[in-house]
C-alpha cells in the first residue's frame, strides 16, 4: 500500500486502537475523526485497502464503493488480516533483501 495522506494514522487506528478487528460498522467521518484526519483524506486510504484486498467494504449485504460513500453513511468494514500482514512482510523481506544488497547493515535499521 502506498503511503497516501492519512495512511499510516488510519492503519495505526485500527492495529493499535482497535487490536485489529475482524470487522467494524463505523463511516468515513469515524474513521476520519479518530485518525484525526478529515473524510477525504481517509477515502483513498480506504479504497486502497479494498483494492488490494485487505479489506472489504460493505452497505447492507452489498458491497459499496468506497469512492461513492457519503462521509456519515455508515458501512461494516471487513478486514483481512492475514492478508494485510502477508503482503507487508513480502514487501519487507524484499526491502531488506535490496538494502543487503547495497552494502547496508540490517542490525542498524
Amino acid at each position: 500500500m502506498t503511503r497516501q495522506r492519512g495512511g499510516p494514522t488510519l492503519i495505526d487506528h485500527l492495529v493499535d486502537d482497535l487490536s485489529e478487528p475482524p470487522e467494524i460498522l463505523t463511516s468515513l467521518d469515524r474513521l476520519a475523526a479518530a485518525a484525526s484526519r478529515e473524510a477525504d483524506d481517509v477515502r483513498p486510504v480506504l479504497a486502497e485497502l479494498a483494492e488490494s484486498a485487505d479489506a472489504q467494504v460493505y452497505r447492507g449485504r452489498e458491497a459499496a464503493d468506497v469512492e461513492r460513500l457519503e462521509a456519515p453513511q455508515r458501512f461494516r468494514l471487513v478486514l483481512n488480516w492475514e492478508h494485510f500482514h502477508q503482503i507487508r512482510m513480502k514487501l519487507s523481506i524484499a526491502g531488506d533483501a535490496q538494502y543487503a544488497g547495497q552494502g547496508g547493515n540490517p542490525g542498524h535499521w
